[in-house]
């Protein structure tokens, strides 16, 4: 029997040399599953932006934590290279050096976070996110 007569077979697809009622078998069914509706978006949920938006995102973030730092609180920026290894960013230095910075080093991401909030962006595709952090994800 050759692959495709076999997969015929399987499906339960006769040989047109074979009756109709020898080739009958009960047709497996996949098991029936609820279904579930998606849930409902949060007002509150992840929002992506891009093109200049996504840049003030950045200067958002990095204001936000300049803010944090002054105020004796901890944040941190960090690059993820496309081969998988993480370099620290020198938030200090604005977007434009940032974005630079990305670009002649291949970021894949850059993270920004702080107190409660955590700001993503793929510099190479010019999107990002400034979310709050979910309750309770300390």
């Amino acid at each position: 029997m050759d692959e495709f007569a076999r997969m015929m077979n399987m499906e339960g697809v006769r040989p047109l040399d074979q009756p109709k009622e020898k080739a009958r078998r009960p047709v497996r069914q996949p098991p029936v599953q609820d279904v579930v509706a998606p849930p409902e978006p949060r007002p509150s949920g992840h929002a992506w932006v891009t093109g200049p938006r996504a840049r003030i995102a950045l200067e958002t973030a990095l204001e936000r934590l300049a803010s944090e730092i002054r105020d004796g609180r901890r944040g941190w920026a960090t690059g993820i290279r496309q081969d998988g290894t993480t370099v620290t960013l020198p938030a200090a230095s604005g977007a434009a050096s940032l974005l630079g910075m990305a670009d002649r080093q291949s970021l894949r991401l850059m993270i920004v976070g702080g107190d409660g909030w955590t700001f993503v962006m793929h510099p190479m595709m010019g999107v990002a996110t400034l979310d709050e952090d979910p309750v309770g994800s300390e």
